[in-house]
């Protein structure tokens, strides 16, 4: 439901400065986005106050009663994300991996950082046993659906199935406190990993840039960056050598191959070799996944204290932010689907709305960066205005390019509360601080 509009002044600030050096990874920038910082503002604590209130609102009085009420599988565990968003009624019962592992992360971190109800850790726990039941016998993908009670609707799905299970039982592990599912968790990233390697590998892209013909074994950013926080999240909770690795492919995958250095872009597709392909991917940049991914990164060089790491990541997040920014509707495109001759999807997404929010308010709560500030001001009031309708019971997934003309039949259960909690969680930590940029780097 619309709830009052937030009206921010300065969300961050302190005096810092981070230089650009060497840290382990190529460097093909020159990006001419530094990061700026901004001296401390007197009114930084009613805005942080008042984000917290909406950020708090948005989250527990209206996501979690409704996803109670409308979406969750109380009876045989999961979640029926088919869910007419006006209203509530189930447009079907049938439920999916990705929608099981990415409820089973959300209500396990719920718990993990939101007061530790055991509601929400009995929900992700019928969750996993709900999934665990039809996980493969062989080492084969989840099975992409099936109806209420289990009962397969279709075959093997993609990579994403499996490793979304991964992330989740990871989240539940820490919750549950049984470590079982962190070794399972693993495992199946493994095994995900062993698969992507193999020059037999099958993904088609098509659904992204139908014009490119098949790839074969192709290496694709969405899959490294699902590899990569899938592997972060276990390396918080401690060190884990095999999760290393996995973590440091993932870096060198994206910033040193899939960026592109010609136009300072993410490329969604290479080839198995990681070489461009010579079809239309070559000119392809999924600028969603650029810049979802691009927030992991920050995230992971936040975990290492890596603050040069962190300053190159910032860059090419603002690249891509300014990129694709719909300047004459406002918010951001997810697809370029040529970058010579500037061809767009026009479509807008909530999740990619919401990506560039988790970036911005990172980079300003650690920096005071003053373009991440309005980046994120004017992104938030542009989600509240276009996405938050008035009536509805689900903020709209995706819609046209105005959102005069939106979703209406899927409650959005892991972007939406994911973007809740990772700024909710930011906010707390500013407050904290009175408002000042973190210490992280010293």
């Amino acid at each position: 439901m619309k709830r009052r509009q937030f009206m921010s002044g300065s969300l961050a600030a302190g005096i810092g400065s981070f230089s650009l050096g060497a840290y382990g990874f190529e460097k093909n920038s020159n990006l001419n986005f530094p990061l700026e910082h901004n001296s401390t503002s007197i009114e930084i604590n009613l805005s942080l106050k008042k984000l917290q209130d909406r950020y708090h609102s948005d989250l527990f009085d209206d996501f979690i009663p409704h996803m109670d009420q409308f979406v969750i599988d109380h009876q045989n565990g999961g979640f029926m994300c088919s869910v007419d968003i006006t209203n509530g009624k189930q447009v079907n019962s049938n439920k999916t991996a990705w929608f099981e592992g990415r409820g089973m992360w959300t209500y396990s971190f719920l718990y993990n950082h939101f007061g530790k109800n055991p509601k929400y850790l009995e929900i992700a726990r019928k969750s996993k046993d709900f999934i665990l039941k039809l996980q493969p016998k062989d080492n084969s993908f989840w099975t992409s659906s099936f109806d209420r009670e289990g009962n397969p609707l279709s075959g093997p799905g993609d990579i994403y199935s499996s490793l979304f299970v991964a992330e989740g039982l990871a989240e539940f592990a820490k919750a549950s406190g049984e470590k079982q599912y962190f070794t399972l968790a693993k495992k199946i990233i493994l095994s995900c990993l062993d698969r992507y390697d193999s020059p037999d590998y099958d993904y088609y892209v098509a659904y992204l840039n139908p014009e490119a013909p098949k790839i074969p074994a192709p290496r694709v950013l969405g899959h490294w960056m699902v590899f990569l926080r899938a592997a972060t999240q276990i390396l918080e909770d401690g060190p884990d050598a095999d999760m290393q690795k996995v973590a440091d492919r993932c870096l060198d995958a994206c910033l040193n191959h899939h960026l592109n250095p010609e136009y300072k872009l993410f490329n969604e597709v290479l080839n198995h070799d990681m070489s461009r392909p010579t079809n239309s991917f070559k000119d392809f940049s999924y600028t969603g996944h650029g810049i979802e991914t691009c927030w992991m990164l920050l995230f992971e060089a936040a975990r290492r204290k890596d603050k040069d790491l962190f300053a190159r990541i910032a860059e090419i997040f603002k690249r891509h932010v300014l990129v694709a920014h719909d300047q004459v509707y406002g918010g951001y495109f997810r697809a370029l689907d040529h970058v010579g001759n500037n061809t767009w999807k026009v479509d807008k997404v909530l999740w990619l709305q919401e990506e560039v929010l988790i970036g911005s308010l990172f980079i300003a709560e650690h920096t005071g960066d003053s373009w991440a500030q309005r980046c994120f001001k004017e992104t938030l009031d542009y989600v509240q205005q276009k996405f938050d309708v008035s009536g509805n019971l689900f903020w709209s997934s995706s819609g046209d390019r105005q959102l005069k003309e939106y979703a209406k039949n899927r409650a959005e259960h892991y972007h939406h509360p994911r973007h809740l909690m990772l700024n909710l969680l930011a906010v707390n930590r500013m407050l904290k601080r009175n408002g000042q940029v973190s210490n992280l780097f010293g």
